[in-house]
């Protein structure tokens, strides 16, 4: 049998997430998010859609502006939630 093997980039939320919003970060883009997570080998988001989402959810300050900016730059790559 022949299968069609296919690979994407991916890059671990916790990773991205800077280590000091830990304490905020996980519950507050956990309520109401359109994707799920939690009993996956790997669940991907594509960068996007994790950045909209985390705009909705976060406050407008410069820090986060910037690093929405980062997220977004990052393409068509996606974001591993399951990391």
């Amino acid at each position: 049998m022949k299968h069609n093997v296919q690979t994407c980039q991916f890059i671990s939320a916790t990773d991205l997430v800077p280590k000091s919003w830990g304490g905020f970060f996980w519950e507050l883009i956990s309520e109401d998010a359109p994707f799920s997570w939690g009993d996956n080998n790997r669940s991907l988001v594509t960068a996007a859609d994790f950045a909209d989402h985390c705009a909705a959810r976060l406050d407008d300050s410069p820090k986060v502006q910037q690093w929405l900016d980062e997220v977004r730059a990052l393409g068509q790559r996606y974001i591993d939630l399951e990391s």
